[in-house]
């Protein structure tokens, strides 16, 4: 296989603020919201700033002292307008009333944030959070809090969140790992439609002496479908979950089955939702930063998971594939395991090993209902790495990005696209702790199967997130560069790793994303027919240290929502009516949650269905987003 180092941009924009994520009268411009502010009273320690030279104080590593915000993530409910943000946080603050705290009972807790997607009269679509009752609110009234109130070692309260929509829309379930003695642990709460906690924190994963669970930046978990229970009012969720266990115990990583079953009632709200596995299968026996992930296609009982191999910085083992049986359970599931990538010599760079194995499930519309269902192909991308963290020193290179398609259909499975480098197509997009999630972009006469690649800061945010769109050519066979927007702050790295524990050799962020239909939507010409909405946490622009703030690297993350419009309807379509919603949890229609993983922002492609290059700061702006370096610096999760 042919490799090359990931191409030399053109700009680079360390610390350069975008212009306003807006453009009035154009309703395809992504729009921003600040969910959670930074806090007025916590802050990070920092050097003395030099008030003579005008030089900013900088960041300073410090044990245990949280970024602020972190690892947000996001789900909407089945109207399609209303949702749930959830953030790691140490100070739950409106941003009506910057001023004002609202702490944790420790340190950092796991804050949830009602908002509401509302559509502005330029018909732009934007978020609307509701803090009322802010302080007050309690698991049974509902309503803006923090929903776990842990006191656990290294202050793992509610570290790695995730979030998804079960029971047809009804209740949207929170993950989150918390270590309540020297294991960390799976837990999971739910909640309704009126943000009152039907599931209280209970456990759901955990291996003896080793710490559970981490995956894929996009998500742990997919939800394979909803259908009605045995029990009158009731309605039963299943999903599969990568759950990475990494410490001194077995040391694996596992495929996780399990069922969620929701009491409803005579109104539909749900009242009470209960746990229970079904299934539990190692699949990577040589665990150190699997990063796996797991999903369902067209056969429900069968997921197929991808993950990264090896005991050791870098891993050494290469990427993976399997296909497991869902209604079977220990090593009885597994159908088959695979290789997909490894170590190779690259001229002029020397040995480079396969790592970061990330795939999404290809989704199709649903002619009839205009819904996401699941195919049988998958889009799989691993980077091609050389580590220079041996010892325990952080850091390494990418020296490739490769994608790949492949059919799997329970026991076959073919590479229908062999993995290939797309550097060249995605010049200058950075490597580093790189998320990915799947989406349809261009016309919904056309739509194009394709990839956006979240890629954030390494130096707190400040400025816009990159967002890189790679399309899927079924017919061809072939990718294309779709284009590029950009999304809210995002701080992949830099508060997190010197803010959280053991600085400078741990701690990375993550973000979420959600693809679901427009609510707004009539099916009128022109109109966006979905939306992609991020969730992420870094730097606002006005808190970057600067010359004008001298103490502003004191100031922690804060946490936004980005609303991107993609899909665009024909303009030879004719209008079919309101659509207020319908489901927006296709995985309840035997798909998937695509409820997990990253960020959105300013389009600067019209096969995003969005503005085109010239307007807005979706052109020349984002244009500066593209890149770094010819490689591009990785830190270890």
């Amino acid at each position: 296989m042919t490799n090359r180092k990931l191409s030399i941009a053109m700009f680079a924009v360390t610390g350069m603020a975008l212009p306003a994520l807006t453009e009035a009268g154009n309703p395809r411009v992504p729009q921003t919201v600040k969910v959670i502010a930074s806090s007025p009273t916590n802050f990070a320690p920092i050097t003395t700033p030099d008030t003579t030279n005008m030089v900013p104080g900088r960041l300073r590593r410090s044990d245990e002292q949280q970024p602020g915000n972190e690892m947000a993530h996001l789900a909407m409910f089945g109207d399609g307008i209303h949702g749930l943000f959830f953030s790691m946080s140490t100070d739950l603050v409106d941003p009506a009333a910057p001023t004002v705290s609202h702490k944790p009972t420790d340190r950092i807790q796991l804050a949830m944030v009602p908002f509401t997607l509302v559509q502005n009269t330029d018909g732009s679509i934007t978020a609307k959070t509701d803090y009322t009752g802010v302080g007050t609110n309690t698991d049974v009234t509902g309503g803006v809090r923090f929903v776990t109130k842990n006191n656990g070692s290294e202050y793992r309260n509610a570290n790695h969140p995730i979030a998804y929509t079960i029971a047809d829309g009804a209740a949207i379930c929170a993950e989150y790992n918390y270590q309540p003695n020297n294991n960390t642990e799976r837990y999971m709460e739910c909640f309704n439609t009126s943000g009152v906690t039907v599931m209280a924190q209970t456990k759901i994963y955990a291996k003896n002496n080793d710490d559970c669970s981490m995956n894929q930046d996009k998500s742990s978990t997919w939800v394979i479908g909803t259908k009605a229970g045995t029990i009158a009012n009731h309605k039963t969720t299943r999903f599969v979950a990568w759950r990475g266990c990494n410490g001194n115990g077995q040391d694996d990583g596992w495929a996780q089955g399990a069922e969620l079953d929701s009491t409803l009632d005579s109104t539909g709200l749900v009242t009470k939702v209960t746990f229970k596995q079904t299934s539990d299968v190692s699949l990577c026996p040589r665990e150190e930063r699997s990063h796996g992930y797991c999903t369902t296609g067209t056969n429900p009982d069968v997921a197929t998971c991808t993950w990264t191999e090896g005991n050791t910085q870098p891993q050494r083992d290469g990427t993976w594939m399997a296909a497991i049986d869902l209604t079977k359970t220990g090593n009885a599931q597994l159908m088959w395991k695979m290789q997909i990538d490894g170590k190779k010599q690259l001229q002029g760079v020397g040995t480079t090993y396969s790592m970061r194995a990330m795939h999404d499930r290809v989704m199709k519309l649903d002619p009839a209902t205009k819904k996401l269902i699941p195919t049988d192909d998958i889009i799989v991308r691993v980077g091609d790495l050389r580590g220079n963290n041996n010892g325990n020193n952080k850091g390494g290179a990418y020296y490739g990005d490769n994608v790949g398609v492949y059919h799997i259909d329970g026991a076959t499975h073919a590479a229908v696209v062999p993995l290939q480098d797309m550097s060249s197509k995605l010049l200058g997009m950075d490597g580093t702790h790189l998320g990915m999630t799947f989406g349809l972009f261009g016309t919904t006469d056309n739509p194009q199967p394709g990839l956006t690649f979240i890629s954030g800061s390494h130096t707190g945010g400040g400025y816009g997130a990159q967002m890189r769109v790679l399309t899927y050519d079924s017919a061809a066979q072939t990718f294309g560069d779709g284009g590029m927007f950009s999304a809210a702050p995002y701080d992949r790295h830099l508060y997190p790793n010197y803010l959280g524990n053991n600085p400078g050799n741990q701690g990375r962020n993550y973000s979420g994303v959600e693809y679901v239909k427009n609510p707004f939507a009539t099916g009128a010409a022109n109109e966006d027919a979905y939306l992609m909405v991020f969730a992420t946490t870094g730097k606002p622009s006005d808190e970057v240290p600067s010359q004008d703030c001298l103490d502003c690297a004191k100031r922690k993350l804060a946490a936004f929502i980005s609303v991107v419009p993609v899909l665009e309807t024909p303009a030879s379509a004719q209008g079919t009516g309101s659509d207020s919603g319908g489901n927006t949890d296709p995985g309840n229609t035997g798909g998937t949650d695509p409820g997990n993983t990253d960020n959105g922002g300013t389009n600067g492609s019209t096969d995003l269905g969005g503005c085109s290059t010239a307007g807005g700061a979706g052109g020349a702006t984002t244009f500066l987003l593209i890149g770094f370096a010819a490689f591009i610096r990785r830190r270890r999760a």
